[in-house]
């Protein structure tokens, strides 16, 4: 999973599909991102995901809960669907 850190903004590069099949390897990469680095904003950017599950969700609250300032980014219409139909869309900053 691709990462930059820049300016203290840390940002996670997804790709492909967030699901119940590789939800617990991208979680445990996440947080070794997060525990090698110091930061005090976190963008997700999902441009490159193609879809998100409810796995992929829990992943997000786990990350809203540690992190005070949480940003996703570029979320597919698929993925936004998702995001509004679960509330996310007013939980978390989303940046189009």
């Amino acid at each position: 999973m691709k990462n930059t850190l820049e300016n203290g903004i840390l940002t996670i590069f997804f790709e492909g599909e967030l699901n119940s099949y590789n939800s617990e390897d991208v979680d445990k990469e996440i947080e070794s991102i997060i525990k090698a680095n110091s930061f005090k904003a976190l963008v997700l950017d999902f441009e490159n995901l193609k879809y998100i599950s409810s796995a992929g969700l829990r992943i997000i609250v786990r990350l809203k809960q540690q992190c005070n300032e949480i940003t996703v980014r570029k979320p597919s219409k698929i993925v936004m669907d998702t995001f509004k139909m679960v509330g996310f869309d007013n939980l978390i900053k989303i940046e189009k």
